[in-house]
């Protein structure tokens, strides 16, 4: 699960500046925009949270359950970001010349489901960490701490390696691939940690 919560780090955060990527050709990078990526994905981080909270207090089966419907609905976030984000764009830049709505329309559109549900594993990872006597606070500060190196990591891969070398439409399906596989492996592991407990 520490592992884990490394691999959701780098996912969720590194996203962040595919995001910035994505964006720039219709709105561009100024504070504007990145103050509405920031302040969407923050809010996926709340509600991602909250929503792994709410489902880690269910039993082994419940946990896994949840593990396999948040994996469904971030997995199809990440896809539609990847192979209609483009075209989502163009009609919202057409459709709407005011810069604030398109980008309050484009933002959660394309991010916030997918950082919804990258955060809620988190939540499922303290309670499982827990409950094999990590202790709340300890599991929590583990799981987090984790997941901030990962943040780092991811960001600082996404910015040095993935983007000056790759168009950020490959970037957007291998970015949707890995979140995929991880969230698949997130499922497994937690089902196999659950069923120990």
């Amino acid at each position: 699960m520490v592992a884990a919560s490394f691999v959701q780090g780098f996912l969720s955060m590194g996203f962040q500046l595919v995001a910035s990527r994505q964006l720039a050709p219709f709105f561009g990078t100024t504070l504007f925009v990145w103050a509405f990526i920031i302040s969407t994905f923050l809010a996926a981080f709340s509600i991602g949270a909250l929503a792994g909270g709410a489902c880690s207090r269910g039993g082994a089966s419940g946990i896994a359950r949840a593990a396999a419907v948040f994996g469904v609905i971030g997995t199809a976030g990440f896809a539609f970001t990847a192979f209609a984000g483009h075209a989502s764009l163009q009609a919202i830049d057409s459709a709407f010349p005011d810069l604030a709505i398109a980008l309050a329309l484009a933002c959660p559109l394309l991010f916030f489901v997918p950082v919804m549900a990258l955060s809620a594993v988190l939540p499922l990872f303290i309670e499982l960490l827990s409950r094999r006597g990590g202790g709340g606070g300890l599991s929590a500060g583990i799981i987090y701490g984790v997941s901030t190196v990962g943040n780092i990591t991811g960001v600082m891969a996404t910015a040095f390696l993935l983007i000056p070398n790759l168009p950020t439409s490959r970037i957007l399906v291998l970015w949707a691939a890995a979140a995929a596989a991880c969230f698949w492996a997130f499922r497994a592991l937690m089902k196999g940690a659950a069923e120990t407990t």
